[in-house]
């Protein structure tokens, strides 16, 4: 386990609500091929899909008309990654290769400077600034816009192929392109 390393984690990991994995954390091409590889894994159980709304960023083309966002596999409870202690409270199982949206919790990725993100139903306390301000939401926003050039490229061949597209050629997709990347390759 880790240790904790500061006042956010701290207070993140005594919430008992844990509203912020009740769906699924959002997860990155770095996040998938770390969890993947890290757990040994096959990425189609580390993650899951739900239908993407028109103009996503990160919605992933399957197809001539079928769009989809992914996130980390979840259950009735929440993420299956979740871990919870006698006393209620919840632990991300983890540890360090946890998706960039956990551990940046609860700073709002995508933002140029760091931001509380809204997050409904959050029910262990009032975020502030001063609790995102030592958040690595840097690199973050890093593997954030690395994800969505993956992805613009991805769909450009979905949409050249046009059909005979699964969740699992997609996957494989980027484990190859993470590989490259993470060996000094250049796009």
């Amino acid at each position: 386990m880790t240790d904790v390393r500061s006042r956010r984690e701290y207070a993140w990991l005594s919430c008992r609500a844990k509203a912020c994995c009740a769906r699924g954390a959002d997860v990155t091409d770095a996040d998938i091929a770390r969890i993947a590889t890290g757990l040994a894994l096959d990425p189609i159980n580390v993650v899951a899909t739900e239908p993407a709304v028109d103009g996503d960023p990160v919605a992933v083309a399957l197809g001539p008309t079928r769009r989809v966002r992914l996130h980390l596999v979840t259950t009735t409870t929440g993420c299956v990654f979740l871990l919870r202690t006698r006393s209620g409270a919840g632990r991300c199982g983890l540890g360090d290769l946890a998706p960039a949206a956990c551990r940046i919790f609860p700073a709002d990725p995508g933002r140029p400077e760091p931001a509380v993100r809204p997050e409904p139903g959050c029910t262990c306390r009032r975020w502030t600034e001063t609790d995102v301000a030592d958040a690595p939401v840097a690199r973050a926003n890093q593997d954030l816009t690395a994800w969505r050039e993956l992805i613009a490229r991805w769909n450009a061949y979905a949409v050249e192929v046009a059909e005979g597209l699964e969740l699992d050629d997609f996957l494989r997709y980027v484990l190859h392109v993470r590989a490259e990347l993470d060996g000094g390759a250049a796009w």
